[in-house]
């Protein structure tokens, strides 16, 4: 029993390597048929992914509005078209008085200042007191026109005896009672009467302006009175009660300000393309939304030597005085148009993570995000523009007014559905 059990043994112990042998080729042969008829896991992985950024990307492009929340945001649709975009440069300079409206005042004679009727800020009217003082000068003044007064009496009634005396010699004359040279000294004395009567008028003209130019006249007044020239406003005085003057002082200065100067300091490789009268655009801080419209009233004719610009003066409209002396200003001056471009409205553009973008209408309440490419900018009458090079198409439609708001519920729907 024992030598049959030995004798099965070492049969075993032959064929177990040949076992052994088959086991670990089944296992092998089956991990290679399971890895070869399954999807690696990295692809499957990849492709999940993908396909989740690609529906998350189209859903982050898209949105939905309904008719009561376009209304709520105002949406308005425009539709891209071509139009010239007129060329523009773009400079800095600062908002100055129109020195051509602008008057400095001083005292027609010596004096003090006795009262000051106007003061920094106020608006004047022509002929309307600002200054007034006293004036030795203005006594002798109205002496003057007081004497001239009395001689022009004197001229009327030595006239009128003249004239008296003349018509008497011509009775006589042709009642053959007095003879020919005696009618002709009547008529010299006549005429000399008329020139004198003349000749006392003029002085007196003369006195009564002096008196005008005073401010004392057609009132007789004891103080000097100093006039605005002209409606504006008082931008300097330089005078108190009891300032002692000469007529070479300046006192005030008044500017009419529905006009003001705006000086550009124009680059040397850009001046030569400035023309007087091209229109320009004016923009202050103050007023960011606001364009003020003017032209080109003057070119400099030197050019800085630090700087390398050229001064150049617009004139520009200030009708409802907002604009004021010393702002600083971007202006843009008009050079020229260019041919037709895809232009949309400035405020269709905003900016997400860099990129210009704008909202296409797909259909009504459902719009497309969009990053577009942008090119010249341009003011015009309608407001700002900006030149689309790429990502647009002329025809479709886009959101201008509203832009901002559908880009807020882009943002709204992105942070929502984040991880």
């Amino acid at each position: 029993m024992r030598a049959v059990w030995s004798q099965q043994m070492r049969g075993l112990t032959r064929r177990w390597p040949l076992l052994l042998a088959l086991v670990v080729i089944s296992l092998i042969a089956g991990l290679a048929m399971r890895y070869l008829l399954r999807p690696p896991e990295r692809e499957v992985a990849s492709t999940t992914t993908s396909s989740r950024a690609r529906a998350e990307e189209t859903a982050t492009n898209i949105v939905v509005l309904s008719p009561d929340a376009l209304a709520r945001g105002e949406i308005q649709i425009v539709t891209v078209g071509r139009r010239p975009l007129p060329q523009e440069l773009r400079v800095t300079g600062r908002v100055q008085v129109n020195e051509d409206r602008a008057v400095r005042i001083g005292s027609p004679v010596e004096g003090r200042i006795t009262r000051v009727l106007a003061t920094v800020g106020d608006r004047v009217k022509a002929g309307q007191p600002v200054l007034a003082l006293h004036s030795h000068e203005l006594a002798a003044a109205r002496s003057d026109y007081e004497k001239a007064r009395a001689a022009v009496a004197r001229a009327e009634k030595a006239l009128a005896y003249a004239q008296a005396e003349f018509e008497r010699a011509n009775r006589l004359l042709e009642a053959k009672a007095i003879s020919r040279r005696e009618q002709l000294r009547a008529a010299a004395d006549l005429m000399t009467a008329e020139a004198e009567l003349e000749q006392a008028r003029a002085e007196l003209r003369r006195a009564e302006e002096f008196l005008h130019h005073l401010g004392a006249w057609p009132e007789l007044s004891d103080e000097v009175l100093i006039r605005a020239p002209i409606d504006g406003v008082v931008l300097e005085r330089r005078a108190t009660v009891g300032t002692v003057v000469t007529p070479s002082m300046d006192l005030l200065m008044i500017a009419d300000l529905s006009t003001l100067w705006v000086i550009a300091e124009v680059p040397e490789p850009q001046a030569a393309r400035i023309r007087v009268g091209q229109p320009v655009s004016i923009f202050v801080a103050a007023f960011a939304e606001e364009r003020f419209s003017g032209r080109v009233a003057h070119i400099g004719e030197v050019l800085d030597p630090q700087t390398r610009t050229v001064r150049v003066r617009c004139v520009v409209h200030n009708r409802q005085q907002r604009l004021r002396p010393e702002m600083y200003a971007t202006i843009l001056i008009t050079l020229g148009s260019t041919s037709p471009q895809l232009v949309i409205p400035r405020e269709a553009v905003q900016e997400i993570g860099g990129q210009s973008i704008v909202f296409v209408e797909l259909a009504p309440g459902r719009f497309e995000k969009r990053p577009v490419r942008l090119g010249l900018s341009a003011t015009l009458s309608e407001g700002e523009f900006v030149e689309v090079t790429s990502g647009l198409r002329e025809g479709e439609r886009i959101v201008a007014r509203g832009s901002f708001w559908l880009k807020s519920e882009l943002l709204k729907t992105v942070i929502q559905e984040g991880p």
